[in-house]
């Protein structure tokens, strides 16, 4: 395991991120308060720069790569006590509070049946 991941996950604002519906897995440390990034993720008016990689969202992120990493990752996510978000497209993006309430960024685009 990254000794970043081991540093950062119990002192640090972690949300659990997942790229595409399970294509890759991310810990995002954010730097900034939850309350901030929650105003960060309402104002984003479109989630397509992150499509390629979500490598360019503010603060630091790890992909998981190692099973370590993986098992922690499903740990973590299992306690209700993290953000979890998933990033793919503008209408399927969400960022998700532990309570499990979901927040939609500005350019949610829903697809309609």
């Amino acid at each position: 395991m990254k000794q970043e991941i081991k540093e950062k996950y119990l002192v640090d604002f972690c949300v659990l991120l997942v790229e595409e519906y399970g294509y890759r897995r991310w810990f995002w440390f954010p730097n900034m308060q939850e309350s901030e990034l929650i105003i960060w993720w309402k104002q984003l008016e479109s989630v397509s720069p992150y499509f390629m990689t979500p490598e360019p969202l503010p603060g630091d992120l790890y992909q998981v790569k190692e099973k370590d990493e993986l098992d922690l990752f499903v740990s973590l996510r299992s306690k209700n006590q993290y953000y979890v978000a998933h990033i793919h497209c503008d209408d399927d993006s969400v960022l998700i509070k532990p309570s499990g309430e979901k927040i939609l960024h500005q350019g949610y685009e829903p697809i309609l049946d």
